[in-house]
């Protein structure tokens, strides 16, 4: 070979070389790199504007629709924060199963190997917010992995496609800040009270906000199930009325957000039909950032939470009084049943045993038959003396004033008859009663602190009029 041969075969191989393994490395023809053919949605929960509590879950799902199979790998990588902990990230396809590699840390994404045919790949991902979360939308992408490196960020631009969210829920999400508030709960009747059955207890509860709140508030307080009847109303100087009212349960007011700084007012009230415990201190009873808006504080976690406060003392338990512990006889004489003439005497003898002693005054009531004249009427107690009232005419009554102790308190009324006399028991004017009053009367106090007059041995009952004489005429003979 000449010296211009082997020149020239040098040259040769110099410039083909590289151009053979350029060629090499382009594989095949027609399977150039390309973004994949795909449609997207990205979906958030909670949604884009939400402001939510530390701890709570955001979880994003992406669905890629793959309309045409391709022979590399199909990657999708969201953008990543530092702001979410305890990631975790599930991918699954229709066709072809579980992603073949996943990576939640930084950008989070999933694989899968190619070829890969069409089909409808999911994404989830999810964490627990530590701070602000940004638009993750943004950088969010779909790829041919043409290196399988689960990653897109190495992958040209036309290799991506970006991920659509076409309702608008992807966006930042706030972190809830706790309320600005100072509070006082006021009761009335005050705390440690003692109050009668069906006492209406009213409280309320007033919050000063000192700046504007992103996120609803809501007022939430401790509410016994003893209160019935309950009402609730809720105001505030700068806001209005409460845009979600809850009186059932532990009674609750949310104002929406943005909730300005002001004067909140809420007054809710019941009537007591048992012991109350005290509304404040108590879990239930405390203003919070509301970040599910579901009119509640109790699934709100302790740094949404300003307890409400009582300042001056007069929110506390308060006790029933209760109804008179009584057993009782009346006897009759005549019995009932008896047939008598005009003028005859009827006793009715009442006899009450009262097995607890008590605060308040305590009055036995007897039905007094009109047809009843020449009335008498005397009250003894074997441990506290004579009635301190009594009255003989309509209805008679006698009233001992409390504080009482146990005894056995007797009642005797008398009377002439001057007609039928009716049913003394059962009668709804028979009873015996704790008489918070003091008016020497049952009628004007409720049922749960009347105790029916019983008659155990019957002999209590109407007394029927004579109405048929017989008249003796003397005969005088005639001379």
């Amino acid at each position: 070979m000449s010296w211009v041969s082997k020149r020239s075969l040098i040259l040769f191989l110099v410039v083909a070389l590289p151009v053979a393994i350029g060629m090499a490395g382009q594989g095949a023809p027609g399977t150039h790199a390309a973004a994949p053919n795909v449609t997207t949605e990205m979906d958030q929960s909670p949604p884009d504007g939400s402001a939510v509590a530390p701890g709570t879950t955001v979880t994003y799902t992406v669905t890629v629709t793959l309309a045409t199979g391709q022979a590399s790998s199909l990657t999708i990588q969201m953008t990543g924060t530092a702001n979410l902990t305890d990631k975790a990230l599930v991918c699954t396809s229709t066709a072809q199963g579980a992603a073949d590699t996943t990576g939640p840390g930084g950008g989070p994404s999933c694989k899968w190997d190619g070829p890969v045919i069409a089909d409808t790949f999911t994404f989830t991902f999810s964490g627990k917010v530590s701070g602000p979360v940004a638009d993750l939308l943004a950088g969010s992408v779909v790829c041919t992995d043409t290196n399988s490196s689960n990653t897109c960020s190495d992958e040209a631009t036309g290799d991506q496609a970006a991920i659509a969210d076409s309702d608008g829920d992807v966006g930042p999400v706030a972190v809830a800040a706790t309320p600005d508030a100072t509070s006082e709960v006021t009761q009335s009747p005050p705390g440690n009270s003692i109050v009668a059955h069906g006492t209406p207890v009213t409280y309320t509860v007033t919050v000063v906000t000192g700046s504007v709140l992103g996120v609803p508030m809501t007022i939430q307080l401790k509410g016994d199930a003893d209160l019935t009847g309950r009402t609730l109303t809720c105001t505030s100087t700068t806001n209005g009325p409460a845009d979600v009212t809850g009186p059932g349960g532990a009674p609750s007011c949310m104002w929406s957000a943005p909730v300005a700084a002001g004067l909140f007012t809420f007054v809710f009230s019941g009537d007591a039909v048992g012991a109350i415990d005290d509304a404040v201190p108590a879990a239930t009873s405390v203003v919070c950032s509301d970040t599910n808006a579901n009119n509640q504080c109790d699934d709100e976690l302790a740094g949404n939470r300003v307890a409400l406060a009582d300042s001056d003392g007069d929110t506390g338990p308060l006790s029933i009084i209760p109804p008179p512990d009584v057993t009782s006889e009346v006897d009759q004489a005549p019995a009932g049943g008896t047939v008598i003439a005009n003028g005859a005497h009827a006793t009715y003898t009442v006899t009450v045993t009262l097995a607890t002693a008590q605060s308040e005054a305590l009055t036995i009531q007897l039905r007094g038959d009109g047809n009843l004249t020449n009335r008498t009427l005397t009250c003894t107690s074997t441990t506290n003396g004579a009635a301190d009232v009594t009255g003989a005419g309509g209805t008679p009554t006698c009233m001992w004033t409390g504080p009482l102790v146990a005894g056995v308190f007797t009642m005797v009324f008398a009377g002439d008859a001057t007609g039928t006399v009716g049913d003394a028991i059962p009668s709804n004017l028979s009873m015996v009663c704790t008489d918070l009053n003091s008016s020497n009367s049952c009628i004007d106090e409720t049922p749960y602190y009347t105790v029916a007059l019983a008659d155990a041995n019957g002999d209590v009952g109407p007394l029927t009029f004579q109405t048929t004489f017989k008249l003796v005429l003397p005969v005088v003979a005639k001379d």
